[in-house]
């Protein structure tokens, strides 16, 4: 009896040892083939990955090339087939953020403007963490007097990019528009701040400060660009020109004469406006073999400038006086006493100034100019 437990104590001992070595030999095996089943997804994806990133090399590597082809052909004058290289450059990749913006460029140099803010708007969207698409977007923008929306897209610009020198123009063309003068003064100097001799951001600022009252502020920055030979001739007439407004608003007639006369010699688009205000000055200046030319080029340029005529008015009755006064040395005259007479003053009190020198001083023709102290 006894021989018999142990026979099946030994039967069911072996029995469950075979019983766990098939247990484990199982559990092995799925182990092992949800291991191998993971080693063959992972594969696969690092597969699928890396024919995606070949797939977008060679969309990245097809676009380039036609982008390629496009600077050959705008370079060769073929900008219908510029246009169309572009397309296809796009359309055989449409998420590469660089095509789009370089298609945007085009279109902008060829007067497409509305295209080029489609693109540049997808451009923003591909690729956020660049300034460049939404600074061009502003321009575009504000060429089209979108202002909110330009101001908009040049601070998301100026986010990425806080020194960009076009941005904080712009932005300071903006604040003017806007009214914000003094936010305006702020901006060209944050541009002074990363180029301190900036013509165009000291150009801008003088001509604000001009304009709030302050040309006393703007004559030691225009100055020095009179003179600067890395200034353009534009900029040099401008700031030519701006500092004999600055010097009128100072009362300070000869030097405004000297460097309005200066300024005209290079200045583009001169306007009735601008010989009247030279006009004005000679008349303060009390140089009046100057003030007749300009008041003839100011009405041939517009006959129905209203100061200008009212100015005109006043000279010829000037040059009727002194007609008479002539005549009355060889004839007799019905008007006794007008011999020996002076012609009397323009009454400069009767004119309109200038935009920008309406402080000045009652002067008439016959007062000597102010000088500086």
């Amino acid at each position: 009896m006894r021989d018999r437990h142990e026979n099946l104590f030994s039967e069911s001992r072996f029995g469950s040892l075979d019983l766990k070595r098939g247990l484990c030999a199982l559990l092995s095996g799925l182990v092992l083939s949800r291991w191998c089943l993971a080693l063959a997804m992972l594969f696969g994806l690092c597969s699928g990955c890396t024919s995606w990133k070949q797939k977008m090399a060679v969309r990245d590597s097809e676009s380039q090339e036609l982008v390629e082809q496009v600077r050959v052909a705008t370079e060769s004058g073929r900008q219908e087939q510029a246009a169309e290289l572009l397309k296809q450059a796009v359309a055989s990749n449409p998420n590469n953020a660089a095509v789009r913006h370089q298609l945007s460029e085009f279109l902008v140099a060829n007067g497409y403007s509305e295209e080029a803010i489609q693109q540049l708007e997808k451009t923003t969207v591909l690729a956020p963490d660049d300034p460049r698409p939404y600074i061009d977007l502003s321009y575009l923008l504000y060429e089209k007097k979108q202002y909110t929306d330009a101001l908009k897209n040049l601070e998301l610009g100026l986010n990425l990019d806080p020194t960009n020198i076009r941005a904080l123009l712009l932005k300071g063309e903006l604040e003017e528009l806007a009214g914000l003068n003094p936010s305006a003064v702020e901006t060209y100097h944050r541009v002074l701040q990363v180029e301190p001799y900036n013509i165009v951001s000291r150009l801008k600022l003088a001509a604000l400060q001009i304009k709030q009252g302050e040309s006393n502020r703007a004559t030691p920055i225009l100055r020095p660009i009179c003179h600067n030979t890395a200034a353009t001739i534009d900029q040099r007439a401008e700031a030519q020109w701006l500092l004999g407004v600055a010097y009128g608003s100072q009362q300070r007639w000869t030097d405004s004469v000297a460097s309005l006369e200066q300024a005209m010699k290079n200045r583009a688009d001169v306007t009735a406006d601008d010989w009247y205000r030279l006009a004005y000055a000679c008349l303060q200046a009390n140089e009046m073999e100057k003030v007749y030319p300009a008041v003839t080029q100011a009405l041939t340029l517009n006959p129905l400038h209203t100061e200008t005529n009212r100015l005109s008015s006043y000279l010829t009755q000037q040059t009727n006086l002194v007609n008479i006064q002539q005549a009355s040395m060889y004839t007799p005259l019905q008007r006794p006493g007008i011999i020996g007479q002076e012609a009397p003053p323009i009454p400069i009190d009767a004119l309109q100034p200038p935009r920008g020198w309406e402080r000045r001083g009652r002067l008439s023709i016959s007062s000597a100019s102010v000088k500086p102290e």
